[in-house]
């Protein structure tokens, strides 16, 4: 959640490393993400926007004003060439994926109270509630049936 800041400070150590290879990963989905699937499953709370809707910003771009690469990565076919890119830059890079917010990240170990909870946050009127659906359902199949995934 410092990420944006602490981009400062390897901009200004990352010179002084042996090893000057890092890789930031951002998921840029203009919402605080790990907040709002957290409040659905632990307390059925629905998406509550003026809270946890982000801004829109350029993460790449930050990162380059900063003398770091930064690579934009807005498609699914473009996201092995970002890895090799990053990978292989001779200073610290950060990768913003355009990234759906609706995703659920549902973990394999979810208890059947967060799943409740997750879902009373739809019924109690959930903002996002179709694609959160739709793509939890998406998500579970793909565990379910290897190579069917999207």
């Amino acid at each position: 959640m410092n990420g944006i800041n602490e981009l400062i400070t390897i901009a200004k150590y990352w010179r002084d490393w042996s090893d000057p290879r890092l890789v930031v990963m951002v998921l840029h989905n203009d919402d605080l993400n790990q907040v709002t699937w957290e409040l659905r499953a632990m307390g059925g709370s629905p998406q509550f926007l003026p809270s946890q809707q982000l801004p829109d910003f350029p993460y790449a771009g930050y990162a380059q004003s900063l003398g770091l690469d930064g690579i934009s990565c807005t498609d699914a076919a473009q996201v092995g060439d970002a890895w090799d890119r990053a990978l292989a830059a001779t200073r610290p890079c950060l990768i913003e994926f355009r990234a759906d917010p609706a995703v659920p990240p549902i973990p394999p170990h979810a208890t059947w109270d967060q799943m409740i909870n997750a879902a009373e946050s739809i019924v109690r009127g959930d903002t996002d509630r179709l694609d959160m659906i739709k793509e939890g359902v998406k998500s579970k199949l793909a565990e379910v049936l290897p190579g069917r995934s999207s």
